[in-house]
């Protein structure tokens, strides 16, 4: 008698062949019946509700008899079409077993992908906006941007949009395109579209206001600065004597300067400004410190042992407090001598208990002392 076991059904391949036509590889465990006479391969678009009644195969309408073989090609398929496969095996007498397990093959109906902005050879000098366009017959899971040709954004939201920065990039041209992945994993990449950078090799132009190089001061002074570029400023720092007191993204920039934690004598204080493309201007002055205590060149002194004597020789001032905020909002960072001087709490018995770093509780503080509330 003729067995009804099922088949077991194998994808051996699917690819989408030119003209946009589908062709499909399949294999199958042989029937374990003597008395075979041959294989059908039934199969059909967009539903795995039995039976199977395709149509539009190069092969024939389902089911293809397939004569004895294991293995058999469909070809001629829509990619558009999702399609389901089985298989069932007859004997001489005709008599037909069960279908195979069922096989499911995604459409391979790849996106349509475009640039629709930028303009083919438009010049770049800072950022621009890329515009592509995507469409699919199941819809589009994810549209990359590419810069010649490596991947610099994704999104899966329409509209589909990227910023790309070209300021800090050599001059150059740049090709520009975008690639739509489907619901179904088939993709596509757009023609891609040549823009011209421009490049900048300008560097920032620096203003720094601080006392004149012949007049001496003391205590804090007002060191401010700004700065000027053809695409923009993005970073302005502030050094004195060549260690870094301020890095800012903004422009202009001030910093108090508390020069009694410095020698008396000649100091530099110098603003470098940073643009995108890592382009650099300086502005440099020299100002003259004296704060009294009778030295006279520009050796810093013996660093202090102890907060509470800094404290004692050079009373806190409003600028100490302006200064620690700076410190404790991460604005700037302390020097050796700054720690020391302003690193006054918490306040017990007294006595100043330092801690090791310069917070919000120093700037309390500092100004209950100069208020006289301590």
């Amino acid at each position: 008698m003729f067995s009804v076991l099922p088949l077991f059904l194998f994808l051996l391949l699917s690819l989408p062949h030119p003209c946009l036509a589908t062709s499909v590889s399949l294999a199958w465990d042989p029937s374990p019946d003597t008395d075979i006479a041959g294989y059908r391969v039934y199969y059909q678009a967009n539903s795995s509700g039995l039976p199977f009644q395709g149509t539009g195969a190069a092969e024939g309408n389902a089911p293809v008899d397939g004569g004895t073989l294991t293995v058999a090609s469909i070809s001629g398929l829509d990619p558009a079409n999702s399609y389901y496969f089985a298989v069932t095996a007859y004997n001489s007498a005709g008599t037909e077993s069960v279908y195979s397990n069922i096989v499911q093959v995604p459409e391979t109906l790849p996106p349509l992908v475009s640039v629709t902005s930028p303009a083919e050879n438009t010049p770049v000098a800072t950022n621009l906006v890329i515009c592509a366009a995507a469409a699919d017959n199941v819809g589009i899971a994810k549209v990359q941007f590419l810069v010649n040709g490596a991947q610099v954004h994704e999104t899966s939201a329409a509209p589909y949009t990227y910023t790309w920065n070209a300021a800090a990039l050599p001059a150059g041209s740049y090709a520009i395109s975008a690639r739509a992945v489907d619901l179904s994993g088939n993709e596509a990449v757009s023609k891609a579209v040549n823009v011209s950078v421009v490049g900048d090799a300008i560097s920032p132009t620096v203003s720094l206001a601080v006392p004149p190089s012949d007049a001496k001061v003391g205590g804090t002074i007002s060191v401010s600065a700004s700065a000027s570029d053809n695409l923009g400023v993005s970073r302005l720092e502030l050094s004195i004597d060549g260690t870094l007191l301020l890095s800012s993204n903004q422009n202009p920039v001030s910093y108090v300067w508390n020069t009694a934690s410095f020698a008396n004598g000649t100091h530099v204080i110098s603003v470098r400004a940073y643009d995108a493309a890592g382009n650099s201007g300086v502005a440099s002055a020299t100002v003259l410190v004296d704060n009294g205590t009778g030295q006279t060149d520009s050796t810093p002194p013996p660093a202090s042992t102890s907060t509470s004597t800094s404290t004692a020789t050079s009373p806190l001032t409003l600028a100490d407090a302006q200064f620690a905020l700076q410190i404790a909002s991460g604005q700037q960072g302390p020097t050796l001598d700054q720690m020391q001087r302003l690193d006054v709490a918490p306040y017990v018995n007294g006595q100043p208990q330092p801690n090791g770093k310069v917070d919000t509780g120093d700037v309390v503080v500092i100004l209950a002392k100069l208020t006289g509330k301590l």
